[in-house]
């Protein structure tokens, strides 16, 4: 079992506190904490400061201008190169957890605890509605004072997902199934260091809502990456917001027609961690 690295990619202050609120009362600290911006706000580092100074974490800021348009697959490429760039990371999981899902204690030991032999880690996420999210306080999270529902439709749900994910991944090896199934959750899921670097990460030519995570781990199983189902024992939940998800059927979007050319484009992303899309100038800050 080697180091696991957190990586946050965010556009905003909300709810940040409360990630890094339950990151601090992790059983198994992260190696690296790395919130990876969108944006270069400075409301969101002095979240950042804060946090680090009362929950007793170390975390990293990485950010630069925004860009225009949603860029989420450079974002989470940029924490990346970051940590092996500048952190000389070597090995490891990467731990992608978006800056609105919420950690249970456990989650950091469990991601950690993936056999070598299972590069990819599969988890999801328990959402919260709106009143719920707004009852948390991220110094009672760090506390223990408070724990989100984890309620009886909660687990039946996950544990449905688990048995779907677990019966496409046979399907897979039988070759059945499509191989970007079963459904990867880019917002919650972990990835060997090595295998994330080798695939070039995620496609930055996808942008804008959708199959991104779906061409990711198209890629991942056509490297023979194997694969950890662990929906229903990783638990995260899904803080509420409103929803960005555009109102046009997903097979409308731009990215669903690059994803119908999946099967010709190359196995090793473009641009990804190695030879990025242009952007703003990176800057990063460590606060502890």
């Amino acid at each position: 079992m080697g180091p696991v690295h957190v990586v946050i990619p965010t556009h905003t202050t909300r709810h940040l506190d409360l990630v890094l609120a339950a990151l601090a009362r992790q059983t198994q600290r992260p190696d690296h904490i790395i919130v990876s911006c969108d944006t270069d706000d400075e409301a969101i580092g002095a979240v950042i400061k804060r946090c680090c100074r009362d929950f007793g974490i170390s975390a990293w800021w990485l950010r630069r201008a925004h860009t225009g348009g949603e860029r989420l697959c450079q974002v989470r490429n940029n924490g990346v190169r970051f940590l092996v760039e500048e952190l000389d990371a070597v090995r490891g999981r990467v731990l992608i957890l978006d800056g609105d899902m919420l950690a249970s204690d456990t989650l950091v030991a469990q991601h950690k605890a993936t056999a070598p032999q299972t590069p990819l880690t599969y988890a999801y996420r328990v959402n919260l509605d709106e009143a719920t999210t707004g009852t948390l306080d991220a110094q009672r999270i760090l506390t223990g004072e408070q724990t989100p529902p984890l309620t009886g439709p909660d687990r039946a749900e996950l544990d449905r997902r688990d048995r779907r994910a677990r019966r496409h991944l046979l399907m897979r090896r039988l070759y059945i199934g499509p191989a970007h199934k079963p459904k990867l959750l880019g917002g919650h899921f972990s990835c060997d260091l090595d295998l994330y670097l080798r695939l070039n990460g995620f496609d930055e030519l996808y942008q804008g809502w959708g199959f991104k995570d779906d061409e990711f781990a198209y890629r991942a199983a056509r490297t023979g990456a194997g694969v950890r189902i662990g929906i229903s024992e990783m638990i995260a939940w899904h803080l509420w917001h409103p929803t960005r998800q555009p109102s046009v059927p997903m097979r409308e979007l731009p990215t669903a027609r690059r994803f119908e050319q999946r099967a010709r484009l190359p196995l090793i992303a473009e641009h990804g961690v190695q030879n990025p899309l242009d952007q703003p100038a990176l800057t990063w800050t460590g606060y502890e």
